[in-house]
């Protein structure tokens, strides 16, 4: 499936995503970004998919705002409107049921940095580079990067990279935790893919809820953490999955 500067591919329970607005470096404009929310949105809601891959086309990942958008030529009205659609949309990926991988290559920079981070899983090629280069054009970090690159990497080398605008390479990303792995360009899909179709073998419903305890975990107690345990994993043993699961290891 096509639409505008987006492109959607199915594997099974994989759903492969793809930005295609090459010339201009994936920059989010309503010729990438509307039809992204949309078709994210159904894939976010089909009950077929348990792994939702993000990636594109043409050597970069996402440049963030079209600039030719901002400046003297912003509408207001326009940006409050766009944000809180795209806001609830970077939400939904984050904490929603599905797994998000992000397969980035070339440049992640401003919202295009913060759209690689909203993912469980992050790969970049070798020639990935990332910056949060708000602070450049005079703006304040969005599309959840204030969020993201804080869980990341810790609030000292978030303001760090904030507050400089520098540009990360793949290396400096894998070794600050920015990103989980870096491998060759030529190989990169296909590692993707790989890697995603292995966590899409497992039960739709263990997935969901190892994403959701996961993400509870950073904003609660221990004891906490251990009583939600005690009280989904019951229901997950007793579940035709696990007990499919257990014969198949067995037999």
């Amino acid at each position: 499936m096509a639409e505008n500067g987006f492109q959607v591919e199915r594997f099974g329970a994989v759903a492969r995503c793809s930005m295609n607005h090459p010339e201009k470096m994936n920059a989010l404009s309503p010729e990438t970004g509307e039809p992204m929310v949309e078709e994210m949105g159904r894939l976010m809601a089909d009950d077929t998919v348990s792994v939702i891959v993000l990636r594109a086309e043409g050597g970069n990942f996402c440049t963030g705002s079209d600039l030719s958008l901002l400046g003297d030529n912003m509408d207001p009205v326009f940006l409050c409107q766009v944000m809180k659609r795209i806001n609830a949309f970077l939400f939904d990926l984050h904490q929603g049921a599905k797994i998000v991988i992000t397969e980035v290559d070339g440049y992640a920079l401003g919202g295009g940095l913060g759209l690689a981070l909203a993912s469980d899983i992050t790969v970049a090629t070798d020639q990935a580079k990332f910056c949060c280069g708000f602070i450049r054009i005079g703006a304040v970090p969005d599309m959840g990067t204030t969020y993201f690159l804080t869980e990341r990497v810790g609030m000292a080398k978030a303001k760090e990279i904030a507050l400089t605008g520098d540009i990360v390479d793949a290396g400096q990303a894998l070794a600050m935790g920015l990103i989980n792995r870096v491998v060759p360009r030529e190989t990169i899909s296909e590692e993707v893919m790989q890697l995603a179709t292995r966590i899409a073998k497992a039960p739709p419903e263990a997935l969901t809820l190892t994403k959701r305890n996961l993400n509870r975990a950073r904003r609660i107690d221990l004891q906490t953490a251990l009583d939600l345990e005690a009280h989904i994993q019951p229901l997950m043993l007793l579940s035709d999955a696990h007990k499919a699961a257990i014969k198949k290891l067995l037999s």
